[in-house]
């Protein structure tokens, strides 16, 4: 089984899901999320894609998933509001975490396009 050797695709694999594992967290803080979140579930396979799946061109899957939600995460007023309040613990924590994990993802995922193999 093919497990991504470069740093580039480990970033955006942890990144990616790091990002995930804020949702919980948000949702336990109070932000308003589907019953089944989406970005949870696009997280993960993203982040599965990143480490598991050996062409070049499999990274752009995860790329267009960490460019859309990031994307969502800054059109969207939730995001703006969770960071703007650091009275919510939970809610603000998960959004940070979230934050750094897209960016962390994002990075990993246009480093690994542009030199990966």
């Amino acid at each position: 089984m093919y497990v991504a050797s470069s740093n580039a695709r480990r970033l955006a694999a942890a990144g990616l899901a790091l990002a995930a594992v804020a949702i919980p967290v948000q949702i336990a803080g109070g932000m308003n999320y589907p019953v089944v979140p989406p970005g949870l579930i696009l997280f993960t396979v993203g982040a599965l894609i990143a480490l598991f799946v050996r062409p070049r061109w499999a990274m752009a899957v995860p790329t267009l998933i960490a460019a859309a939600l990031s994307v969502g995460a800054v059109a969207t007023p939730n995001l703006r509001d969770a960071l703007g309040d650091p009275g919510e613990f939970l809610a603000f924590a998960g959004s940070l975490v979230q934050s750094v994990g897209l960016v962390a993802g994002l990075a990993g995922c246009l480093a690994s396009l542009r030199s990966d193999c």
